[in-house]
């Protein structure tokens, strides 16, 4: 067999192919898992304002704070504006 025969010498001793691709093998497979498992996890849970919400009502709450406060920058605009015209 080929990778029984094949040996990397490393200072002074020598580690066999088959070590090295197992060690590689184990390290993809933990890395893989990892990743399936971040990615298929369920019912994600946020903490929004001291209360926990799932991660849909996370996102449309965030939606909703961010026109919330684009809306008061908006809002202060125009009473500046107001406020500068009325001079």
């Amino acid at each position: 067999m080929f990778l029984a025969k094949t040996f990397f010498k490393v200072l002074t001793f020598e580690i066999p192919l088959w070590v090295i691709l197992l060690i590689f093998a184990l390290i993809g497979i933990a890395s893989l898992s990892i990743y399936f498992f971040i990615l298929f996890r369920k019912n994600k849970k946020f903490v929004y304002e001291k209360e926990e919400v799932s991660a849909k009502d996370f996102k449309r709450l965030d939606k909703f704070e961010t026109l919330r406060n684009d809306f008061e920058v908006e809002i202060a605009q125009v009473k500046k504006i107001r406020r500068n015209s009325k001079k």
